[in-house]
């Protein structure tokens, strides 16, 4: 692992002599935390960055998706509105706990995750009531900030996620929302369906939410020292796109070049996330500007490989092998992914979805050991 193997694998060219891997570390489990570090953050909540940081060295990172690791826990005086930074014990077997501000929260990891129900996420959002509420919403309302505002908001949470890895890897930033996961996260998947059959009011809408996410662009743009970025948009799920494709084509993708110019003027490479199947989309993210990609198993890695050589491609590890699977079921999947991918310079080895507390020790030692293997004698081949 290490943040100039981060960093040499977001520019064109690379050629390295090991594949690159990028993880979301921060769901695992207490138990994994423990083996891997010799840390327990329920005892030594103090020492929670210095576990993060052994899990990050010893998993060989060298990105991190959407951001660092965490840090320090929520002390017990401290609001903890969304879980993120509250420490909870886990293995009393309950599924949803509260934070201290009395929120709702499901296991992420020893972490809280905001309990969601169709989708929403957005909490402090009041859902509309109906479908002409929804299309009459006003994002500027609840996400008034200026580009100002929010570049010192971004510059200073840069800062920290850069302190909190140090040289182990790179942090990449990230925005959740880019376009079509805003009503999701704010109206949910029912009422987002109806309102986007309303096409004439839904596409003034988007051209709203699209407002804020320029803002957002923007403001990452002007974050001294910025090196990579990833946009995310939940455009699909396991069984495809929500709506036809031609629907995305009119009010989803014309926005994409509009909120990624920022960046590509800086010459930030903008890596797209999406879960599910968006193979029906692969084209439209990188005509949009997009440099990488980062996919579920249910894309055909093949297909991306040789139709998308010099793109950053990242992913395609199944996370419910990981889970649930057999030893031997985990090294197939695995070694058909990397001696696929490694067939693209800028591959990245990757578990759809990031290391979770549903992975057992067992399983996640079989995955380190044949993967640290693999991106080792799989060599990037030049195309």
């Amino acid at each position: 692992m290490s943040i100039d193997l981060g960093l040499a694998i977001l520019r064109p060219g690379y050629h390295g002599q090991r594949i690159a891997v990028m993880e979301h570390p921060r769901g695992i489990s207490r138990q994994a935390i423990k083996h891997f570090s010799g840390i327990d953050p329920l005892r030594e909540p103090q020492r929670l960055n210095e576990a993060f940081r052994r899990i990050a060295e010893v998993f060989e990172i060298d990105l991190l998706w959407g951001g660092g690791l965490p840090t320090s826990a929520a002390l017990p005086d401290t609001p903890s509105a969304l879980g993120y930074e509250e420490i909870f014990d886990w293995d009393d077997g309950q599924t949803i706990k509260r934070t201290r501000e009395g929120l709702e929260v499901v296991q992420w990891g020893i972490f809280g995750a905001v309990h969601q129900e169709d989708g929403r996420h957005f909490v402090h959002v009041p859902k509309p009531r109906s479908v002409d509420e929804a299309l009459a919403f006003e994002p500027l309302q609840y996400f008034p900030k200026t580009v100002e505002q929010y570049r010192a908001d971004f510059a200073g949470q840069y800062e920290q996620m850069l302190q909190s890895v140090g040289q182990i890897a790179y942090p990449l930033p990230h925005h959740y929302t880019t376009c079509f996961h805003w009503p999701l996260a704010i109206f949910g998947f029912e009422l987002l369906c109806e309102a986007g059959m309303q096409e004439d009011r839904f596409g003034r809408l988007m051209e709203r939410f699209a407002e804020v996410s320029v803002r957002i662009a923007t403001a990452w743009s002007q974050v001294e020292g910025l090196r990579g970025f990833i946009f995310h948009d939940d455009l699909t799920m396991t069984s495809g796109p929500v709506f036809p494709p031609a629907w995305y084509r009119r009010h989803i993708f014309p926005h994409y070049p509009a909120i990624f110019a920022p960046l590509r003027r800086r010459g930030v490479p903008i890596i797209f996330t999406s879960d599910g199947d968006c193979s029906a989309f692969v084209k439209d993210i990188f005509a949009a500007g997009a440099e990488g990609l980062n996919f579920e198993y249910l894309v055909d890695l093949q297909r991306v490989v040789r139709e998308y050589p010099d793109k950053i491609l990242i992913g395609n590890i199944n996370s419910a092998t990981l889970a649930g699977g057999s030893i031997p079921e985990i090294a197939r999947e695995v070694t058909r992914c990397i001696e696929i991918g490694c067939q693209a310079p800028r591959f990245v080895a990757n578990i759809g979805g990031g290391l979770t507390h549903t992975m057992s020790v067992e399983n996640l030692e079989a995955y380190l050991t044949l993967r640290r293997d693999l991106c080792r004698r799989a060599r990037p081949t030049r195309v």
